[in-house]
């Protein structure tokens, strides 16, 4: 299989938290911030980035802005970011540099200054453009605002534009998510990601819904959405290449795909992860904590996960099989210790129901088997397979 990423080289993450208000069903680390991003956060990222520094430089081939609303730190502040950074990493000239942003945070002014910086690829959090669904989701940007934010940053001239939108929301039926999916795939997107509402304890969506104050769709209506979505979307020319996400051709996320596919990452900022030189760790999703632990110094931290050939197997076949590209049969054979006929055994349930196929020595989730990802991964997953496993 070919990997969609340069082994050779790292991708970066730059986590910014900070957003004017806050979502009711985000549990990502933020930090309520009216006024935008606090005067010196970029120089503690810096900092932070040192501590990867190594001659010859790192090489860099993606970076990724998330959040939080990164679009908050504004062209200029960005621009002597990225630049602070490719003085500690060096930074491919085609590397793909992704910004997360906010429709109420696109206008002309910003976008022009974003590709200035050398933002290649722009991703909208749309959500809904149902405006029922967006109360629910407490986003501050309306349908008409986001509708304006993916044309205008077309017409700029970002060849890579995506938009994300979320099913499965109280709210959220009678056509709702097909209308936005299609009213989104009618624009100059060539990246569409729909992520299924994944309620978290605590938040103020999880409070409403546990206190029976909104309901969320049914599992059967949410299976009808996602195959929907799914049907939409692949007659309009995006190829379902993730679960969650679906691209024209050309427009696949290069940084995604190399979490997705094993590669290294460096993580910066509060919460952000890095998966690197053979080390998995997660930054403390405190201000304060990361902070400190950028001031201390040391890279990776003590509690660091060495990352075993075996769990690097086990983590080849869970995300392989979140991508069309699907994992490789001898990783699952090896990681098991068994041999091709025990594999067989197991997999026929599978492919025998439509939720797999074997093509060219890997195993590939189908649609069906897309929409029962979770169920797939427990029962090929536990430590008992396959002798545990009765044969269909």
């Amino acid at each position: 299989m070919k990997a969609w990423f340069d082994a050779a080289a790292v991708g970066l993450y730059v986590h910014v938290p900070f957003c004017a208000s806050l979502c009711g069903y985000c549990d990502f680390f933020r930090v309520e911030s009216p006024g935008g991003v606090p005067v010196g956060f970029e120089a503690l990222l810096v900092e932070e980035a040192a501590l990867f520094g190594e001659t010859p430089p790192l090489q860099v081939d993606t970076v990724f802005f998330g959040g939080g609303t990164p679009s908050l730190l504004g062209p200029d502040r960005l621009g002597r970011l990225l630049a602070e950074l490719g003085r500690v990493f060096e930074i491919r000239p085609s590397a793909e540099i992704t910004l997360e942003a906010n429709p109420e945070t696109v206008n002309e002014a910003s976008l022009a200054g974003w590709r200035q910086a050398g933002v290649t690829r722009l991703s909208i959090g749309v959500q809904s453009l149902t405006p029922g669904v967006l109360a629910a989701l407490e986003r501050r940007a309306p349908a008409a605002t986001a509708l304006a934010a993916v044309e205008l940053a077309a017409r700029s001239g970002f060849k890579h534009l995506s938009a994300d939108v979320m099913s499965g929301v109280p709210g959220q039926g009678g056509g709702d998510l097909e209308d936005t999916v299609e009213r989104l795939a009618e624009l100059p997107l060539d990246h569409l990601s729909v992520y299924s509402l994944d309620l978290h304890p605590k938040t103020p969506l999880w409070e409403a819904v546990a206190a029976g104050n909104l309901t969320l769709p049914g599992d059967d209506e949410a299976a009808d959405q996602f195959l929907a979505v799914h049907g939409i979307l692949q007659q309009r020319g995006f190829e379902h290449y993730e679960v969650s996400n679906y691209a024209r051709p050309g427009g696949r996320s290069r940084h995604n795909l190399r979490y997705w596919q094993g590669g290294q990452t460096v993580g910066l900022g509060p919460s952000a992860w890095s998966r690197f030189k053979g080390r998995l760790w997660g930054n403390p999703r405190s201000l304060d904590a990361w902070t400190r632990r950028v001031r201390e110094g040391g890279t990776p931290p003590g509690d660091a996960e060495r990352l075993t050939p075996e769990r690097e197997r086990e983590d080849r076949v869970i995300f392989g099989l979140r991508v069309s590209d699907g994992a490789g049969l001898q990783d699952l054979i090896d990681l098991f210790a068994v041999d091709q006929r025990e594999a067989d055994v197991v997999l026929k349930p599978l492919l025998a129901h439509g939720y797999a196929v074997v093509e060219d020595s890997r195993l590939k989730l189908t649609v069906q088997g897309f929409l029962m990802s979770n169920e797939v991964l427990t029962y090929l997953l536990p430590r008992s397979w396959p002798r545990a496993r009765p044969e269909a």
